[in-house]
C-alpha cells in the first residue's frame, strides 16, 4: 500500500524529505500547495510528478483550501514558520498525519497551543515535529561515545557549539522572512545544538543565560541578527554538575562549520563534525567524531548508516501504520525551552556590526572556544 502525501511548501525542507521518499514506493507525492504560480516552479514540479491538476495555489496568510486534503493520508508542512501553528492544527483537524518542520509555533504561546491540542485530542500518534539533527548518526551515537571514554577521561566540563553557514543564494532570497522574529528568527532556525545536547549528550537542562547579536553579512540585511553568541548552562547524565556552554550560530559566515566540542575532565575534548544534508544525500558521509588530548588525536570514527531522510521516512511510515514514532511533546518542550528564553533575553539588545567584533566572533566560533 502507498500512502498519499500532500506538501505544504516546496522548498529545501521538502527536498530533504523527497530524497528519502524516492528510495521507497510506500509514500506517493499526491499534491503540492504554495503561494507562487505553478509556472515559477514548473520544471521542479514536473520532476516529482506534479501537474496543474495536483498543484494548488493559495494566498499568503490564508487557510489551506479544504479540497487540498481530499485523498491525502499525510501532510508535510515546510512553509514559513509563522504559518506552522495554524496549518498544523488545520491538517490535524482534517484527520491527517501531520509532519511539521522545525517548529509548531514562533513563540511559546503558539507552540503551547499546538501541544495542548495534540494532548487534549490524543493525537500524539498523528502529529510529528521533524528536527533533523535528532536523526544525525553522530547525535544518535553520542551517548555511547561519551560512555566509552568516560572511565579514562571523565565527564563533560564544558561545551562549545559552532554552526556557521557561508553565503547562500537561497538564504538571500528567503532572508526577508528567515531572520525576522515574525518567523522565530535565526535562533529558532538553528535550534539544532539543543537537539544534540538533549538527545546525544543526555542533558536534562540547557538554560540560556545571555546572548550577543551580530550583523554578519550585509547581503542578508542589517535589521535582524545573522549571528548569535549564546551562553548556556548545561547539566545531565554525562555532565560534571552544571557546566558552561557557548553556542555560536551564523549565516553568511566566511565558510561552513558545523561542530560541537565537549571538554572532558582529563583535559581531552571530543569533537563532533557534522556534514550538510546535501553531502549526506550524495555521499556515504555522515560526519566524524575525534577525541583529542594535548594536541594529539587519540581516536576517531566516521559512522556509516542511514541518512536523516531515511530516518524521517521510516518514522512517517510507522505513523501511517498506526505505530508511535519520533519524540513526544514533552521532549519537544525541553528542546524549545531555550528558544523562549532567547525571545526575552534578546529584547532591547543592539546589533554588533563592527568588522573587528564580527571577526572576533567568527574566530571564536572557528576555534570552538569555550
Amino acid at each position: 500500500m502507498a500512502y498519499n502525501l500532500g506538501a505544504v511548501g516546496f522548498g529545501h525542507w521538502f527536498e530533504r524529505l523527497y530524497a528519502g521518499m524516492a528510495r521507497t514506493d510506500k509514500i506517493h507525492l499526491a499534491k503540492v500547495i504554495g503561494v507562487s504560480p505553478m509556472e515559477s516552479k514548473a520544471g521542479r514540479l514536473k520532476l516529482v510528478g506534479i501537474n496543474k491538476d495536483t498543484y494548488y495555489r493559495m494566498e499568503p496568510d490564508a487557510k489551506i483550501p479544504k479540497e487540498f486534503f481530499d485523498g491525502l493520508d499525510i501532510v508535510h508542512i515546510s512553509n514559513p514558520n509563522k504559518y506552522h501553528a495554524s496549518h498544523t492544527l488545520q491538517a490535524l483537524g482534517e484527520g491527517k498525519i501531520t509532519i511539521t518542520e522545525k517548529t509548531w509555533g514562533v513563540d511559546k504561546e503558539e507552540f503551547d497551543s499546538v501541544i495542548r491540542h495534540i494532548r487534549d485530542n490524543g493525537l500524539e500518534g498523528r502529529a510529528y515535529l521533524h528536527l533533523h539533527y535528532l536523526h544525525k548518526l553522530l547525535t544518535i551515537q553520542l551517548s555511547n561515545t561519551l560512555k566509552r571514554f568516560e572511565p579514562e577521561h571523565g565527564r563533560i566540563v564544558g561545551v562549545s557549539a559552532t554552526f556557521f553557514e557561508a553565503l547562500r543564494e537561497d538564504d538571500k532570497r528567503r532572508g526577508k522572512w528567515l531572520f525576522s522574529m515574525e518567523n522565530g528568527g535565526l535562533f529558532m532556525d538553528w535550534v539544532h545544538p539543543f537537539e544534540i545536547f538533549y538527545r546525544g549528550a543526555g542533558a536534562d537542562a540547557a538554560d540560556l543565560k545571555d546572548v550577543e547579536l551580530y550583523a554578519i553579512n550585509a547581503d542578508y540585511g542589517t535589521s535582524d541578527p545573522t549571528g548569535i553568541e549564546a551562553n548556556v548552562e548545561l547539566g545531565g547524565e554525562h555532565f560534571k554538575g552544571d557546566v558552561p556552554g557557548t553556542v555560536r550560530i551564523a549565516k553568511g559566515a566566511p565558510s561552513d562549520k558545523k561542530s560541537v566540542r565537549f571538554y572532558l575532565e582529563s583535559g581531552a575534548y571530543l569533537d563532533l563534525d557534522y556534514v550538510n544534508n546535501d553531502v549526506e544525500a550524495s555521499t556515504g558521509m555522515r560526519g566524524c567524531w575525534t577525541l583529542v588530548k594535548d594536541g594529539r588525536e587519540l581516536a576517531t570514527e566516521c559512522p556509516k548508516g542511514p541518512d536523516t531522510s531515511d530516518f524521517l521516512v521510516g518514522d512517517i511510515l510507522r505513523l501511517a501504520e498506526g505505530e508511535r514514532a519520533g519524540f513526544g511533546t514533552e521532549y519537544m518542550e525541553r528542546i524549545f525551552g531555550a528558544q523562549w528564553q532567547y525571545r526575552k533575553i534578546q529584547e532591547g539588545k543592539g546589533l554588533i556590526s563592527s568588522k573587528e567584533k564580527v571577526a572576533g566572533f567568527i574566530g571564536r566560533g572557528a576555534g570552538l572556544d569555550l
